[in-house]
Protein backbone atom coordinates (compact mmCIF):
# COMPACT_ATOMS: atom_id res chain seq x y z
CA UNK A 1 0.00 0.00 0.00
CA UNK A 2 1.68 3.55 -0.88
CA UNK A 3 0.82 6.76 0.59
CA UNK A 4 -0.43 9.79 -1.62
CA UNK A 5 2.62 11.07 -1.62
CA UNK A 6 4.01 7.19 -2.91
CA UNK A 7 1.40 6.91 -5.44
CA UNK A 8 2.38 10.28 -7.04
CA UNK A 9 6.14 9.53 -7.07
CA UNK A 10 5.36 5.67 -8.78
CA UNK A 11 3.20 7.74 -11.42
CA UNK A 12 6.32 9.97 -12.25
CA UNK A 13 8.49 7.32 -12.73
CA UNK A 14 6.08 5.29 -15.29
CA UNK A 15 5.53 8.50 -17.34
CA UNK A 16 9.35 8.35 -17.19
CA UNK A 17 9.20 4.53 -18.09
CA UNK A 18 6.80 5.88 -21.20
CA UNK A 19 8.37 8.42 -22.32
CA UNK A 20 11.62 5.98 -21.92
CA UNK A 21 9.80 3.76 -24.36
CA UNK A 22 9.28 6.28 -26.59
CA UNK A 23 11.82 7.99 -27.03
CA UNK A 24 13.80 4.11 -27.54
CA UNK A 25 11.12 3.73 -30.39
CA UNK A 26 12.07 7.34 -31.93
CA UNK A 27 15.39 6.33 -31.30
CA UNK A 28 15.47 3.07 -33.54
CA UNK A 29 13.30 4.89 -35.91
CA UNK A 30 15.43 8.24 -36.61
CA UNK A 31 17.53 8.84 -39.99
CA UNK A 32 21.02 8.57 -39.66
CA UNK A 33 22.53 11.57 -41.00
CA UNK A 34 26.04 11.80 -42.85
CA UNK A 35 28.40 14.39 -41.64
CA UNK A 36 27.12 16.25 -45.47
CA UNK A 37 23.26 15.63 -43.59
CA UNK A 38 22.56 13.49 -46.09
CA UNK A 39 19.88 11.39 -44.48
CA UNK A 40 19.61 7.66 -45.00
CA UNK A 41 17.55 4.78 -45.61
CA UNK A 42 15.82 3.73 -42.21
CA UNK A 43 17.01 0.72 -39.81
CA UNK A 44 14.80 -1.03 -38.66
CA UNK A 45 16.37 -3.45 -35.38
CA UNK A 46 14.65 -6.86 -34.90
CA UNK A 47 12.74 -7.70 -32.33
CA UNK A 48 15.28 -10.28 -30.57
CA UNK A 49 17.23 -6.98 -29.78
CA UNK A 50 14.21 -4.22 -29.10
CA UNK A 51 12.54 -6.86 -26.31
CA UNK A 52 15.47 -7.56 -23.82
CA UNK A 53 16.42 -4.08 -24.17
CA UNK A 54 12.58 -2.68 -23.15
CA UNK A 55 13.25 -5.58 -19.95
CA UNK A 56 15.85 -4.18 -18.95
CA UNK A 57 14.42 -0.77 -18.74
CA UNK A 58 11.18 -1.62 -17.10
CA UNK A 59 12.57 -3.93 -14.64
CA UNK A 60 15.69 -0.71 -13.81
CA UNK A 61 12.20 1.50 -13.35
CA UNK A 62 10.23 -1.13 -11.13
CA UNK A 63 13.81 -1.80 -9.18
CA UNK A 64 14.11 1.44 -8.38
CA UNK A 65 10.68 2.45 -7.26
CA UNK A 66 10.54 -1.02 -4.96
CA UNK A 67 13.66 0.14 -3.28
CA UNK A 68 12.28 3.85 -2.74
CA UNK A 69 9.00 2.61 -1.16
CA UNK A 70 6.73 3.46 -3.69
CA UNK A 71 8.73 7.14 -4.38
CA UNK A 72 8.48 8.69 -0.71
CA UNK A 73 12.14 7.02 0.25
CA UNK A 74 15.81 8.06 -1.14
CA UNK A 75 19.05 6.78 -0.03
CA UNK A 76 19.23 10.01 2.19
CA UNK A 77 15.50 9.11 3.98
CA UNK A 78 11.90 9.13 3.13
CA UNK A 79 10.58 12.57 1.68
CA UNK A 80 8.21 14.27 4.33
CA UNK A 81 6.21 17.62 3.92
CA UNK A 82 7.41 20.19 6.12
CA UNK A 83 6.04 23.94 6.42
CA UNK A 84 7.70 26.88 7.59
CA UNK A 85 7.33 28.35 10.91
CA UNK A 86 6.26 31.85 10.39
CA UNK A 87 4.41 35.00 11.96
CA UNK A 88 0.89 36.13 11.75
CA UNK A 89 -2.18 36.99 13.91
CA UNK A 90 -4.34 33.82 15.30
CA UNK A 91 -8.14 34.27 16.53
CA UNK A 92 -9.75 32.45 19.24
CA UNK A 93 -13.29 32.53 17.97
CA UNK A 94 -15.95 31.08 20.42
CA UNK A 95 -19.67 29.74 18.90
CA UNK A 96 -22.64 29.49 21.02
CA UNK A 97 -26.52 29.84 20.56
CA UNK A 98 -28.69 31.47 23.31
CA UNK A 99 -32.19 32.47 23.42
CA UNK A 100 -33.50 36.24 22.74
CA UNK A 101 -34.80 37.78 26.14
CA UNK A 102 -35.88 41.18 26.77
CA UNK A 103 -33.65 43.65 28.93
CA UNK A 104 -37.09 45.23 29.89
CA UNK A 105 -39.98 43.20 30.62
CA UNK A 106 -42.38 44.87 33.17
CA UNK A 107 -45.57 43.42 35.46
CA UNK A 108 -48.69 45.00 35.33
CA UNK A 109 -50.14 44.89 38.52
CA UNK A 110 -53.99 45.36 39.25
CA UNK A 111 -54.86 48.58 40.67
CA UNK A 112 -58.31 47.32 41.77
CA UNK A 113 -60.33 44.29 43.33
CA UNK A 114 -63.27 43.58 41.16
CA UNK A 115 -64.03 41.39 38.22
CA UNK A 116 -62.60 41.47 34.75
CA UNK A 117 -65.01 42.82 31.69
CA UNK A 118 -62.88 41.66 28.88
CA UNK A 119 -58.95 40.91 28.30
CA UNK A 120 -57.11 41.71 25.44
CA UNK A 121 -53.94 40.52 26.64
CA UNK A 122 -53.22 37.25 24.47
CA UNK A 123 -49.40 35.99 25.06
CA UNK A 124 -47.36 36.86 21.76
CA UNK A 125 -49.25 39.80 20.74
CA UNK A 126 -47.49 43.00 19.42
CA UNK A 127 -48.96 45.87 21.89
CA UNK A 128 -48.43 50.15 21.30
CA UNK A 129 -48.18 52.31 24.50
CA UNK A 130 -51.77 53.30 25.27
CA UNK A 131 -53.56 50.06 24.27
CA UNK A 132 -56.60 49.17 26.09
CA UNK A 133 -55.44 45.22 27.66
CA UNK A 134 -57.75 45.04 30.65
CA UNK A 135 -61.20 46.92 31.45
CA UNK A 136 -62.77 46.19 35.07
CA UNK A 137 -66.43 45.77 35.76
CA UNK A 138 -66.99 48.44 38.35
CA UNK A 139 -70.40 47.87 39.81
CA UNK A 140 -69.21 46.91 43.29
CA UNK A 141 -65.70 49.27 43.49
CA UNK A 142 -68.02 51.92 45.64
CA UNK A 143 -68.88 49.20 48.48
CA UNK A 144 -65.89 47.11 47.93
CA UNK A 145 -62.94 49.96 47.63
CA UNK A 146 -63.97 52.38 50.58
CA UNK A 147 -60.74 51.75 52.76
CA UNK A 148 -58.44 54.55 52.88
CA UNK A 149 -55.18 54.39 54.04
CA UNK A 150 -54.12 57.17 56.18
CA UNK A 151 -50.63 55.70 57.10
CA UNK A 152 -49.42 57.23 53.23
CA UNK A 153 -47.93 59.97 54.16
CA UNK A 154 -45.65 58.64 56.62
CA UNK A 155 -44.62 55.74 55.05
CA UNK A 156 -43.74 58.18 52.07
CA UNK A 157 -41.86 60.38 54.46
CA UNK A 158 -39.95 57.83 56.32
CA UNK A 159 -38.81 56.12 52.65
CA UNK A 160 -37.43 59.40 51.49
CA UNK A 161 -35.94 60.07 55.37
CA UNK A 162 -34.26 56.50 54.56
CA UNK A 163 -32.96 57.42 51.02
CA UNK A 164 -31.54 61.05 52.15
CA UNK A 165 -29.54 59.09 54.82
CA UNK A 166 -28.81 56.47 52.58
CA UNK A 167 -27.23 59.49 50.09
CA UNK A 168 -25.65 61.41 52.44
CA UNK A 169 -23.54 58.27 53.98
CA UNK A 170 -23.05 57.88 50.10
CA UNK A 171 -21.87 60.69 49.59
CA UNK A 172 -19.36 60.91 52.63
CA UNK A 173 -18.00 57.87 52.23
CA UNK A 174 -17.27 59.00 48.62
CA UNK A 175 -15.94 62.24 49.23
CA UNK A 176 -13.94 60.45 52.34
CA UNK A 177 -12.60 57.85 50.05
CA UNK A 178 -11.60 60.83 46.93
CA UNK A 179 -10.38 63.14 49.80
CA UNK A 180 -7.56 60.41 50.92
CA UNK A 181 -6.92 59.27 47.76
CA UNK A 182 -6.09 62.94 46.19
CA UNK A 183 -3.97 63.14 49.53
CA UNK A 184 -2.03 60.56 48.88
CA UNK A 185 -1.72 60.98 45.02
CA UNK A 186 -0.27 64.81 46.27
CA UNK A 187 2.09 63.10 48.61
CA UNK A 188 3.64 60.92 46.33
CA UNK A 189 4.02 63.80 44.00
CA UNK A 190 5.78 65.37 46.77
CA UNK A 191 8.20 62.13 47.66
CA UNK A 192 8.85 62.15 44.10
CA UNK A 193 9.67 65.51 43.64
CA UNK A 194 12.08 65.25 46.93
CA UNK A 195 13.87 61.84 45.59
CA UNK A 196 14.78 63.63 42.74
CA UNK A 197 16.81 66.14 45.03
CA UNK A 198 18.27 63.38 47.13
CA UNK A 199 19.43 62.04 43.85
CA UNK A 200 20.62 65.17 42.59
CA UNK A 201 22.41 66.55 46.66
CA UNK A 202 23.83 62.92 46.75
CA UNK A 203 25.31 63.06 43.34
CA UNK A 204 26.80 66.37 43.83
CA UNK A 205 27.80 65.43 47.32
CA UNK A 206 30.14 62.58 45.66
CA UNK A 207 31.07 64.76 43.91
CA UNK A 208 32.27 67.04 46.50
CA UNK A 209 33.91 64.11 48.44
CA UNK A 210 36.05 62.56 45.39
CA UNK A 211 37.29 66.46 44.90
CA UNK A 212 39.08 66.51 48.55
CA UNK A 213 40.63 63.71 47.94
CA UNK A 214 41.87 60.59 49.20
CA UNK A 215 40.50 61.24 52.78
CA UNK A 216 37.34 61.52 51.68
CA UNK A 217 36.86 58.21 49.92
CA UNK A 218 37.84 56.96 53.08
CA UNK A 219 34.63 59.44 54.43
CA UNK A 220 32.80 58.28 51.82
CA UNK A 221 32.83 54.57 52.87
CA UNK A 222 32.60 55.45 56.92
CA UNK A 223 29.27 57.63 55.79
CA UNK A 224 27.40 54.78 53.51
CA UNK A 225 27.97 52.58 56.51
CA UNK A 226 26.48 55.44 58.62
CA UNK A 227 23.65 55.90 56.24
CA UNK A 228 23.13 52.30 55.78
CA UNK A 229 22.95 52.44 59.68
CA UNK A 230 19.98 55.27 59.32
CA UNK A 231 18.46 53.31 57.13
CA UNK A 232 18.07 49.80 58.86
CA UNK A 233 17.38 51.43 62.08
CA UNK A 234 14.79 53.82 60.82
CA UNK A 235 12.95 50.73 59.35
CA UNK A 236 12.87 49.55 63.08
CA UNK A 237 11.74 52.50 64.38
CA UNK A 238 8.96 52.77 61.47
CA UNK A 239 8.19 49.09 62.46
CA UNK A 240 7.91 49.50 66.02
CA UNK A 241 5.77 52.88 66.33
CA UNK A 242 3.10 51.03 63.71
CA UNK A 243 3.37 48.58 67.23
CA UNK A 244 2.92 51.28 69.27
CA UNK A 245 0.52 53.42 66.73
CA UNK A 246 -1.82 49.73 67.13
CA UNK A 247 -1.41 49.46 70.51
CA UNK A 248 -2.70 52.81 71.78
CA UNK A 249 -5.45 52.63 68.82
CA UNK A 250 -6.70 49.18 69.87
CA UNK A 251 -6.01 49.46 73.91
CA UNK A 252 -6.80 52.79 74.92
CA UNK A 253 -6.95 53.23 78.56
CA UNK A 254 -6.72 49.34 79.19
CA UNK A 255 -2.99 50.31 80.92
CA UNK A 256 -4.51 51.06 83.51
CA UNK A 257 -6.47 48.14 83.63
CA UNK A 258 -3.68 45.96 83.84
CA UNK A 259 -2.23 48.09 86.38
CA UNK A 260 -4.67 47.63 88.76
CA UNK A 261 -4.96 43.77 88.18
CA UNK A 262 -1.36 43.40 88.50
CA UNK A 263 -1.65 45.33 91.76
CA UNK A 264 -3.61 43.18 93.56
CA UNK A 265 -1.76 40.37 94.92
CA UNK A 266 -2.57 37.67 92.98
CA UNK A 267 -4.10 35.36 96.04
CA UNK A 268 -6.78 37.70 96.14
CA UNK A 269 -6.97 38.35 92.41
CA UNK A 270 -10.87 37.78 91.23
CA UNK A 271 -10.80 35.62 87.25
CA UNK A 272 -11.89 38.67 85.85
CA UNK A 273 -8.27 39.91 86.80
CA UNK A 274 -6.45 37.39 85.71
CA UNK A 275 -8.15 37.19 82.46
CA UNK A 276 -7.31 40.79 82.39
CA UNK A 277 -3.48 40.12 82.87
CA UNK A 278 -3.71 37.45 80.80
CA UNK A 279 -4.97 39.27 77.57
CA UNK A 280 -3.20 42.50 78.28
CA UNK A 281 0.12 42.13 79.77
CA UNK A 282 1.89 40.31 76.41
CA UNK A 283 -0.11 43.34 74.27
CA UNK A 284 1.82 46.00 76.76
CA UNK A 285 4.73 43.99 76.81
CA UNK A 286 5.16 43.76 73.31
CA UNK A 287 4.48 47.32 73.15
CA UNK A 288 7.17 48.39 76.16
CA UNK A 289 9.65 45.69 73.58
CA UNK A 290 8.43 48.07 71.24
CA UNK A 291 9.06 51.30 72.31
CA UNK A 292 12.17 50.11 73.82
CA UNK A 293 13.19 49.13 70.32
CA UNK A 294 12.53 52.67 68.64
CA UNK A 295 14.41 54.72 71.09
CA UNK A 296 16.99 52.22 70.54
CA UNK A 297 16.74 52.45 66.87
CA UNK A 298 16.39 56.32 67.12
CA UNK A 299 19.22 56.76 69.50
CA UNK A 300 21.37 54.66 66.82
CA UNK A 301 20.34 57.14 63.81
CA UNK A 302 21.09 60.10 66.62
CA UNK A 303 24.32 58.75 67.05
CA UNK A 304 25.03 58.23 63.25
CA UNK A 305 23.86 61.60 62.12
CA UNK A 306 26.32 63.00 65.13
CA UNK A 307 28.99 60.96 63.57
CA UNK A 308 28.54 61.92 60.42
CA UNK A 309 28.31 65.73 60.94
CA UNK A 310 32.00 64.77 62.79
CA UNK A 311 32.84 63.06 58.86
CA UNK A 312 32.34 66.11 57.73
CA UNK A 313 33.89 68.35 60.37
CA UNK A 314 37.01 65.95 59.23
CA UNK A 315 37.30 66.45 56.09
CA UNK A 316 37.50 69.81 55.93
CA UNK A 317 33.43 70.77 55.93
CA UNK A 318 33.15 69.21 52.58
CA UNK A 319 29.49 70.20 51.69
CA UNK A 320 27.06 67.61 51.58
CA UNK A 321 24.91 69.82 48.82
CA UNK A 322 22.08 70.10 51.54
CA UNK A 323 21.73 65.82 51.05
CA UNK A 324 21.56 65.10 55.07
CA UNK A 325 18.78 67.11 55.02
CA UNK A 326 16.76 66.59 52.19
CA UNK A 327 17.27 62.72 52.87
CA UNK A 328 15.36 63.55 56.75
CA UNK A 329 12.89 65.43 54.85
CA UNK A 330 12.90 62.82 51.97
CA UNK A 331 11.97 60.15 55.18
CA UNK A 332 9.55 62.01 56.41
CA UNK A 333 7.64 62.28 53.46
CA UNK A 334 7.86 59.02 52.44
CA UNK A 335 6.21 58.07 56.13
CA UNK A 336 3.65 60.61 55.96
CA UNK A 337 2.61 59.11 51.94
CA UNK A 338 2.75 55.85 53.39
CA UNK A 339 0.03 56.57 55.96
CA UNK A 340 -1.83 57.93 53.64
CA UNK A 341 -1.96 54.90 51.06
CA UNK A 342 -2.79 52.77 53.61
CA UNK A 343 -5.63 55.02 54.64
CA UNK A 344 -6.97 55.43 50.84
CA UNK A 345 -6.89 51.69 50.27
CA UNK A 346 -8.29 50.35 53.62
CA UNK A 347 -11.63 49.06 52.58
CA UNK A 348 -14.94 50.75 54.13
CA UNK A 349 -18.04 49.35 55.61
CA UNK A 350 -20.44 49.45 52.72
CA UNK A 351 -22.40 53.36 53.39
CA UNK A 352 -25.12 52.73 50.78
CA UNK A 353 -28.11 50.02 50.80
CA UNK A 354 -27.76 47.21 49.17
CA UNK A 355 -30.41 46.62 45.62
CA UNK A 356 -32.50 44.51 48.08
CA UNK A 357 -32.44 47.08 50.42
CA UNK A 358 -33.45 49.66 47.81
CA UNK A 359 -36.32 47.30 46.14
CA UNK A 360 -37.41 46.52 48.96
CA UNK A 361 -38.23 49.99 49.99
CA UNK A 362 -39.54 50.83 46.58
CA UNK A 363 -42.44 47.94 46.77
CA UNK A 364 -42.81 49.27 50.03
CA UNK A 365 -44.17 52.73 48.48
CA UNK A 366 -45.71 50.87 45.94
CA UNK A 367 -47.52 48.77 48.20
CA UNK A 368 -48.32 52.34 50.54
CA UNK A 369 -49.56 54.38 47.65
CA UNK A 370 -51.99 51.18 46.32
CA UNK A 371 -53.38 51.04 49.54
CA UNK A 372 -53.99 54.66 50.42
CA UNK A 373 -56.05 55.71 47.09
CA UNK A 374 -59.38 56.69 48.08
CA UNK A 375 -62.74 54.98 46.68
CA UNK A 376 -63.29 57.74 44.27
CA UNK A 377 -59.10 56.94 42.99
CA UNK A 378 -60.31 53.18 42.86
CA UNK A 379 -62.92 53.90 40.91
CA UNK A 380 -61.51 56.36 38.17
CA UNK A 381 -58.76 53.19 38.10
CA UNK A 382 -61.44 50.61 37.52
CA UNK A 383 -63.04 52.80 34.85
CA UNK A 384 -59.96 53.43 33.01
CA UNK A 385 -58.92 49.74 32.76
CA UNK A 386 -55.21 48.82 32.24
CA UNK A 387 -53.62 49.86 29.27
CA UNK A 388 -50.17 49.23 27.81
CA UNK A 389 -47.66 52.31 28.59
CA UNK A 390 -44.63 50.96 26.09
CA UNK A 391 -44.30 49.23 22.94
CA UNK A 392 -43.47 45.95 23.26
CA UNK A 393 -44.94 41.76 23.28
CA UNK A 394 -47.29 40.33 25.48
CA UNK A 395 -45.07 37.99 27.30
CA UNK A 396 -47.48 36.38 30.38
CA UNK A 397 -50.71 36.45 31.12
CA UNK A 398 -51.42 34.99 34.51
CA UNK A 399 -54.47 33.34 35.25
CA UNK A 400 -57.81 34.67 34.65
CA UNK A 401 -60.29 31.28 34.76
CA UNK A 402 -61.97 33.65 38.04
CA UNK A 403 -62.64 36.29 35.74
CA UNK A 404 -61.97 38.75 38.73
CA UNK A 405 -58.69 40.93 39.40
CA UNK A 406 -56.98 41.10 43.11
CA UNK A 407 -55.97 44.39 43.54
CA UNK A 408 -52.02 44.01 43.53
CA UNK A 409 -52.28 40.64 41.96
CA UNK A 410 -49.83 40.33 38.23
CA UNK A 411 -52.13 40.10 35.19
CA UNK A 412 -49.74 40.26 32.60
CA UNK A 413 -46.17 41.66 31.39
CA UNK A 414 -45.17 43.17 28.39
CA UNK A 415 -41.18 42.68 27.20
CA UNK A 416 -40.07 45.86 25.54
CA UNK A 417 -38.45 45.23 22.33
CA UNK A 418 -36.17 48.39 22.25
CA UNK A 419 -33.86 46.88 24.67
CA UNK A 420 -33.34 43.49 24.04
CA UNK A 421 -30.13 40.64 24.73
CA UNK A 422 -29.25 36.76 24.27
CA UNK A 423 -28.57 35.08 26.89
CA UNK A 424 -26.65 32.30 26.54
CA UNK A 425 -24.76 29.20 28.60
CA UNK A 426 -20.92 28.80 28.60
CA UNK A 427 -18.74 25.96 30.25
CA UNK A 428 -16.96 27.30 33.22
CA UNK A 429 -14.01 25.71 31.03
CA UNK A 430 -14.26 29.02 28.88
CA UNK A 431 -15.26 31.51 32.07
CA UNK A 432 -11.62 33.49 31.98
CA UNK A 433 -12.11 33.87 28.01
CA UNK A 434 -15.25 36.17 28.57
CA UNK A 435 -14.65 39.63 29.04
CA UNK A 436 -17.53 42.37 29.00
CA UNK A 437 -17.12 45.08 26.51
CA UNK A 438 -16.37 41.89 23.75
CA UNK A 439 -17.94 42.63 20.42
CA UNK A 440 -20.54 40.35 19.63
CA UNK A 441 -21.69 38.98 15.86
CA UNK A 442 -25.27 37.53 16.01
CA UNK A 443 -27.44 35.76 13.84
CA UNK A 444 -31.04 34.97 13.81
CA UNK A 445 -32.09 33.39 10.75
CA UNK A 446 -30.90 35.22 7.86
CA UNK A 447 -30.53 38.60 9.86
CA UNK A 448 -27.05 39.34 11.24
CA UNK A 449 -26.93 41.88 14.31
CA UNK A 450 -24.18 43.61 16.27
CA UNK A 451 -23.76 43.01 19.84
CA UNK A 452 -21.89 43.24 23.37
CA UNK A 453 -20.85 40.82 26.07
CA UNK A 454 -22.47 42.78 28.77
CA UNK A 455 -22.31 40.46 31.78
CA UNK A 456 -21.42 37.13 32.66
CA UNK A 457 -22.54 35.31 36.09
CA UNK A 458 -19.82 34.74 38.86
CA UNK A 459 -21.68 31.01 39.75
CA UNK A 460 -22.75 27.82 38.03
CA UNK A 461 -25.63 26.12 38.13
CA UNK A 462 -26.77 22.78 36.43
CA UNK A 463 -28.81 22.85 33.49
CA UNK A 464 -31.81 20.07 32.70
CA UNK A 465 -28.79 17.78 32.09
CA UNK A 466 -27.38 17.95 34.63
CA UNK A 467 -24.09 19.88 33.60
CA UNK A 468 -22.38 22.69 35.01
CA UNK A 469 -22.92 25.99 32.79
CA UNK A 470 -22.24 29.79 33.21
CA UNK A 471 -25.14 32.39 32.28
CA UNK A 472 -23.85 35.37 29.97
CA UNK A 473 -26.10 38.61 28.50
CA UNK A 474 -25.12 39.86 25.01
CA UNK A 475 -26.78 43.12 24.58
CA UNK A 476 -28.27 43.86 20.73
CA UNK A 477 -27.15 47.25 20.00
CA UNK A 478 -29.02 46.97 16.38
CA UNK A 479 -32.77 45.03 17.26
CA UNK A 480 -35.46 46.00 14.97
CA UNK A 481 -39.01 44.17 14.46
CA UNK A 482 -37.76 40.77 12.96
CA UNK A 483 -36.27 40.01 16.19
CA UNK A 484 -38.50 37.55 18.32
CA UNK A 485 -38.63 36.62 22.15
CA UNK A 486 -37.93 33.23 22.66
CA UNK A 487 -36.00 32.38 19.64
CA UNK A 488 -33.06 30.90 19.08
CA UNK A 489 -30.05 32.89 17.97
CA UNK A 490 -26.27 31.94 16.89
CA UNK A 491 -23.73 33.96 19.01
CA UNK A 492 -19.81 34.17 17.54
CA UNK A 493 -17.47 36.37 19.41
CA UNK A 494 -13.79 36.43 19.76
CA UNK A 495 -12.33 35.82 22.52
CA UNK A 496 -8.74 35.72 22.37
CA UNK A 497 -6.22 37.46 19.92
CA UNK A 498 -2.47 37.66 19.63
CA UNK A 499 -0.74 39.44 16.80
CA UNK A 500 2.34 39.17 14.92
CA UNK A 501 3.30 35.98 16.71
CA UNK A 502 4.85 32.45 15.09
CA UNK A 503 2.32 30.56 13.98
CA UNK A 504 2.06 26.44 12.64
CA UNK A 505 -0.98 24.70 11.95
CA UNK A 506 -3.09 22.90 14.38
CA UNK A 507 -2.40 19.92 12.51
CA UNK A 508 1.35 19.63 12.77
CA UNK A 509 0.95 19.64 17.00
CA UNK A 510 0.87 16.07 18.98
CA UNK A 511 0.53 15.38 22.43
CA UNK A 512 2.01 13.44 24.99
CA UNK A 513 1.88 12.73 28.53
CA UNK A 514 5.10 14.88 28.76
CA UNK A 515 3.40 17.62 26.71
CA UNK A 516 2.91 18.55 23.20
CA UNK A 517 5.44 18.50 20.73
CA UNK A 518 6.34 19.05 17.31
CA UNK A 519 7.75 16.94 14.67
CA UNK A 520 10.97 19.15 13.28
CA UNK A 521 13.89 18.20 10.47
CA UNK A 522 17.26 18.95 11.70
CA UNK A 523 20.83 17.44 10.37
CA UNK A 524 18.57 15.56 7.72
CA UNK A 525 16.73 13.55 10.65
CA UNK A 526 13.23 13.71 12.12
CA UNK A 527 13.44 15.48 16.25
CA UNK A 528 10.78 15.88 18.73
CA UNK A 529 10.36 19.68 19.29
CA UNK A 530 8.45 20.63 22.84
CA UNK A 531 6.28 23.34 22.33
CA UNK A 532 4.23 26.10 24.54
CA UNK A 533 1.06 27.03 22.84
CA UNK A 534 -0.79 30.33 22.93
CA UNK A 535 -3.66 31.38 21.18
CA UNK A 536 -5.52 28.32 19.03
CA UNK A 537 -7.61 28.77 16.04
CA UNK A 538 -9.56 25.87 13.96
CA UNK A 539 -6.09 25.70 12.16
CA UNK A 540 -3.22 27.43 13.04
CA UNK A 541 -1.80 28.03 17.06
CA UNK A 542 0.12 30.11 18.52
CA UNK A 543 3.75 28.84 19.57
CA UNK A 544 5.07 30.50 22.16
CA UNK A 545 8.15 28.95 23.08
CA UNK A 546 9.58 25.90 21.57
CA UNK A 547 10.68 27.13 17.55
CA UNK A 548 11.87 30.00 16.09
CA UNK A 549 10.62 31.64 12.76
CA UNK A 550 11.73 29.38 9.55
CA UNK A 551 11.76 26.32 11.45
CA UNK A 552 10.42 23.24 9.08
CA UNK A 553 8.01 21.97 10.78
CA UNK A 554 6.61 18.40 9.56
CA UNK A 555 2.87 18.49 8.12
CA UNK A 556 3.04 15.34 6.40
CA UNK A 557 0.02 13.09 7.83
CA UNK A 558 -0.16 10.35 5.19
CA UNK A 559 3.57 8.64 6.63
CA UNK A 560 4.49 6.75 10.04
CA UNK A 561 6.98 9.62 11.80
CA UNK A 562 9.82 8.42 14.31
CA UNK A 563 12.03 10.40 15.91
CA UNK A 564 15.28 9.94 14.26
CA UNK A 565 14.52 8.68 11.58
CA UNK A 566 16.15 9.86 8.16
CA UNK A 567 13.64 12.43 6.29
CA UNK A 568 14.32 14.89 3.43
CA UNK A 569 11.98 18.27 3.78
CA UNK A 570 9.58 19.31 1.13
CA UNK A 571 7.92 22.31 1.53
CA UNK A 572 4.42 23.35 1.29
CA UNK A 573 2.35 26.45 1.47
CA UNK A 574 0.40 26.82 5.25
CA UNK A 575 -3.02 26.13 3.16
CA UNK A 576 -1.38 22.47 2.08
CA UNK A 577 -0.42 21.69 5.39
CA UNK A 578 -3.97 22.49 6.82
CA UNK A 579 -5.17 20.56 3.71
Amino acid sequence: MFSKKGKKKQNEELDILNSTDTELMEEIDLLDESEDGEKKPKKKLPAWVIFPILGVVVAGAFGISALTGGGTNTDTGTVLEVTEVTRGTVQEVYNSSGTIESENTKTYYSPVTAPIKECNAVVGQTVKAGDLLVSFDTTNLERDNEQAQLTLQSSLKASEATRAQNAKAVEAANAASAQAADQANALADEVNALAEQVDAAYAQYQANLEAAGAQAASVQAQTEELQNTIAQNQEIVNANQSIIDSTDSGYAGRRADLDAALNVPEEERTEEQNKTISDLQPVFEAYDAAVTARNEAQAAIDAANSELQTLSSSTGNVDDAGYTELKAQYDAKYAEWQAAYQTANTPTADAGMTAAESESLEISDNLAELTALTPEELLEKGREGMKADMDGVIASVDSLQTNSATQGVALFSIASMEKVRVRIEISPDDYAKMKTGTAVTITVGDETYEGTLTSVDNIAVKNESGTPVIGAQIHINNPDENLCIGATAKVRMTVAESKDVLVVPTATVNASTDGDFVYVIRNGRVAEQKVELGTSSATEVEIVSGLEEGDQVVSDLSVDIEAGMLAIPQEVSSDQAEN
